[in-house]
């Protein structure tokens, strides 16, 4: 079945690409929230596809992998929120120090500025102090 140039309905092939730009993205914490955005958009495309005449089996193909991106971003969600009562394996990607570490980290800091907070500290003390904008009284006398 030939269709011209203007006849071709190219929103099945749009919808199968961004259901699957959603499913690459649905398994990542950090991309999720794009495979479940770009998914929603994808079952509303691939939805709209399905009514048109014409590529039906593309369309339908295009739903399948839209709900399965949705449905796999939210589940990577929620377990990387914590809801569900998954927990999560492998190295976090920000280590948290402990106490002692942070302690000791903030001690080696102030060594290591002490002569310069001094200076400065010094410099500042010998400057004149600002001449101080002139105070407007308030009617009646108050300040």
């Amino acid at each position: 079945m030939a269709e011209s140039g203007a006849e071709r309905n190219r929103l099945p092939f749009a919808a199968l690409a961004f259901g699957l730009a959603a499913a690459l993205s649905s398994w990542n914490p950090l991309a999720a929230p794009f495979g479940l955005v770009v998914g929603l958009a994808a079952v509303v495309l691939s939805l709209r596809a399905l009514r048109r005449e014409g590529r039906r089996d593309v369309a339908a193909g295009a739903l399948a992998a839209s709900v399965i991106a949705v449905v796999a971003s939210a589940v990577v969600l929620a377990v990387s929120a914590g809801i569900g009562g998954g927990e999560l394996r492998g190295t976090p990607v920000v280590q948290t120090p402990g106490r002692e570490g942070v302690a000791s980290e903030l001690e080696g800091a102030a060594e290591r500025t002490k002569d310069a907070r001094e200076r400065a500290r010094r410099e500042l003390d010998t400057l004149e102090p600002a001449p101080q904008p002139p105070r407007r009284e308030r009617p009646g006398g108050a300040r």
